[in-house]
Order: structure tokens, then sequence, then C-alpha cells
């Protein structure tokens, strides 16, 4: 362990004033949908990015802001639905959009009592301090959500000439904001280094006792490797990808294998700071499979965005996440499919679908974008949130990340080159690598004293 730690100070030492990758800009053209259903889906969706700039007035941004995680699931969307569409058609009008939506967010910024500049609201009431109910927090993953997008606004204007004339200047406003949204989160002692085993980020500690200082789900900390794998495209700061990288291997230690399936929980211990301080032979929060379909589906998109990178995950990890899909949750009817859980519990009200995998399985792309639910998209292109926010993702997976991971093989490998040819890179890469085996597939401690050893005791 102390040779990976003295890799990664070495990697993070070097890495700070990178240049960004040989292939971090993004250079956008038309996509060409020529199916009469997706074109109405389109239609429909560049409709809706107009119309939901409603939500995205100083009254209504100052509302998400109150209470901050709601700008993950909520505020952000509307912003990013402009974003995604400037992909689609290459109409710079939708990055004006994107601009003046996330500035009218950005102006929300307040800084809190550590100095560090984010949203601070109240916190949902499953976490709010019972003795401390109405203390304003910064959370953890609405930092993450929006440095992403500034990321991604960075890359596409990088790869256009006409938009570094205009944007140019706003590209180093906002990555010197997503850098310092990200790495205030670190110098809280938020990221947790655990050796061979990964990282985790645990959130605030000024939440609810058995809430703060948690390791994050699956589902959380999915996002917060895909901003940093955006981040490192943007930026170049090598230190974003290592940790990318660690919050990949941990996740990989906790698959199990079940015959050719991978299986996992929603979230697991990490160590110490998990045990409750109330019940210190029990954790904070309790262990079991994946419960909603939204968190599923991010969980998977956390080993595939890695694999697209070619790093942590391989072509056998992605045939298992595969055969989770088609042979665990979902029961194979493309006219009436049935949901279940990655163990197999039966899950009515959930859709378990990641559609993400639709390049290791035609089943899968099958059962994602044609049939049922592309007459779904259709019927619900109307509803300002089906028609938008949804249709949104369904749009960016169908029609641009599966034409550029078709095929099965690693897509995005190109931006990682520079990195693992420094020989200290690739040594931290290979001292991480393994393969998941029947005989070491993560069995969860369920009580602190199954853990051993036991990450940042003492």
């Amino acid at each position: 362990m102390r040779t990976i730690a003295l890799l990664a100070a070495a990697v993070l030492c070097s890495s700070v004033l990178s240049a960004p990758p040989q292939g971090g800009a993004i250079t956008v053209t038309p996509v060409e949908i020529t199916d009469p259903i997706d074109r109405q889906i389109l239609d429909a969706y560049l409709a809706h990015v107009e119309t939901l700039g409603a939500y995205c007035t100083p009254e209504r941004m100052a509302q998400f802001a109150a209470q901050p995680e709601d700008i993950v699931w909520q505020g952000s969307q509307y912003i990013r639905v402009a974003y995604v569409a400037y992909l689609l058609t290459a109409d710079p009008k939708y990055l004006d959009m994107f601009v003046e939506r996330m500035d009218t967010l950005c102006d929300q910024l307040t800084t809190g009592p550590d100095g560090k500049r984010g949203w601070y609201g109240l916190a949902y009431d499953l976490f709010r301090h019972p003795e401390h109910p109405d203390r304003a927090v910064d959370v953890q993953i609405t930092s993450f959500q929006i440095a992403g997008m500034l990321a991604d606004f960075a890359r596409v204007v990088e790869g256009d000439e006409a938009l570094q004339a205009t944007y140019g200047a706003k590209v180093s406003e906002y990555l010197a904001l997503a850098q310092e949204l990200v790495d205030k989160w670190e110098a809280r002692g938020s990221y947790r280094d655990l050796g061979t085993g990964g990282a985790v980020y645990t959130t605030h500690p000024d939440l609810h006792p058995v809430k703060g200082n948690l390791t994050q789900p699956h589902n959380k900390l999915s996002k917060l490797c895909r901003v940093l794998l955006h981040l490192y495209a943007a930026t170049g700061r090598e230190d974003y990808l290592v940790k990318a990288i660690k919050l990949g291997t941990r996740f990989k230690h906790n698959m199990t294998l079940v015959d050719d399936h991978y299986e996992w929980n929603y979230l697991n211990p990490a160590g110490a700071w998990d045990i409750n301080p109330d019940k210190p032979e029990a954790w904070k929060h309790w262990i079991g499979t994946e419960h909603r379909g939204a968190y599923y589906n991010l969980s998977v998109q956390f080993a595939v965005a890695l694999y697209q990178h070619g790093l942590v995950f391989d072509a056998t990890d992605m045939q298992r996440f595969a055969n989770t899909q088609v042979k665990m949750c979902w029961n194979g009817d493309l006219a009436n499919p049935v949901w279940r859980r990655v163990d197999g519990t039966p899950m009515e009200d959930q859709r378990y679908l990641a559609a993400w995998l639709a390049p290791f399985d035609e089943r899968i792309y099958t059962l994602a974008f044609e049939g049922p639910l592309q007459q779904e998209r259709l019927e619900r292109r109307d509803h300002a949130w089906q028609g938008g926010i949804v249709a949104m993702e369904w749009l960016e997976a169908k029609y641009l990340l599966y034409p550029r991971w078709q095929g099965g093989q690693p897509a995005e490998t190109g931006l990682i080159a520079d990195f693992l040819a420094k020989p200290e890179n690739q040594a931290l890469v290979e001292s991480l690598r393994f393969d998941v085996t029947p005989q070491n597939s993560y069995v969860a401690p369920k009580t602190p004293a199954q853990m051993d050893p036991m990450p940042g005791a003492g």
C-alpha cells in the first residue's frame, strides 16, 4: 500500500498544470436521423428545450438552490437539455441558451463557513441534523454535477474555432469554477483513498450523524467518477483521472460473480467512518441490492464509462453486466417486459434497463431503442419532462453514444494515451488491475466486526 500511495502522490504533484489531453476537444456535427418516429421525438424534444427555459429564471433557480440536491435531479436537467440539443444539431443558439441558464444558476452561488463557494441550502429532511435542522449545507453531488456540465461545455468550445472566439473567456471562467467545486471536497476530507482497494467519497459531515461522513452509494459515486473523467478531458489534470480509476477499482471490488453475471448492492461500507455512532456494532446504512431502476442504470454507467476509456473494466466485465441485464433484470420479452433487480427480485414499479449496455448485446439495443420503448417515447413526446428530460437521455444514448461505442471495443482510449505513456501512471494502473473470480467475489461485511482490516480505524 505504501508503494501505491507514493505512486499516486507522484501523479498528483506532477499533473496540476497539465494541458487538455489529445482528443479532449469535441467536434460537433449535426446528427442525421432518418427514422420517422425518432424524427418526431427529436422535433418535440427541441421544442421542449425552448420552453423549459421557464424553469431557469432567477426565481426558479433560487428555489432549486434552497434545497441544493434539487439542482442535480431538476435544475441542472433544464440546463443540460440545451447542451445536448447542440450536440444533436450543431446549432450554436443552444449553447447560448446553455450559458444563459448556467449563469443564472451560478448567480445563486454563495460562500460557506470554510470559505468554499457552492449552493448552500437545506438538506433533504432525512439528512438534516436533528440538532441543527435549519443548517445550510453544501451538497457534494450538486458540485460535481455542475462541474461536469461546465467541463463538457469547455470541450465543445475547444472543438470549434468560431465558438472559441465567442466563448473563450467563458470557458476559462467555467473551468476555474468546475475545479473549485470539485477540489473543495478533497480539501474537506471527503475523498478516502483505500490503497489497492480503490477509493470512495463520503458525504458532508454536517448532515445527520448517521448520514454525514457516509460512503456514497454506487449510483452517486458513478456520477462523481464520470465527472472526474470529463474534467480530465477538459483540463488534463491527471489527479482527476487517478481518482476516477480508484473509484472504479473500488466499485469492481464490490462485484459478486454469480454464474456468468454480476450482482451488487446499493451501498457498501468502506471504513470506520461508516460505523453507526450510536450503535458501534452496526453500520450507518443498510446493506442490500440496488432497489431502484434509476440507481441500477447509473451504477452500470460507472463501469461502462471506465471501460470505454480502457480502464479498470474489460470485455469480460462488460459481458457479465450485459448478462445481468438480459438474464436477471429483464424477462426477455420485448413486447411485455418484466423487470427485476440484479438478484432476480421482482420490481413491478421500476424499470431496470441500462441502455449503455447496448453495444454489448443486440437484444439490449432492441429493448432500449426499438419496439414498445421507442413507441413510449413517441407517445409521451408532448409531456415536458418525458419529452424533454427523459427524451434527452434516450436520444443521447441512441444517437450520440451508441454510434461511437458500437462494436464493443473501448472508444475513448485516445484520451488516456498520454497519461499511460508515463511510467508512473502505467505502474499505478497495473498495480490496481485484477479480475473478479468466484474466489474473490465480494461478500458484504454485515457488521463492522466482519471488516478486517478496517480502513480509517484508530
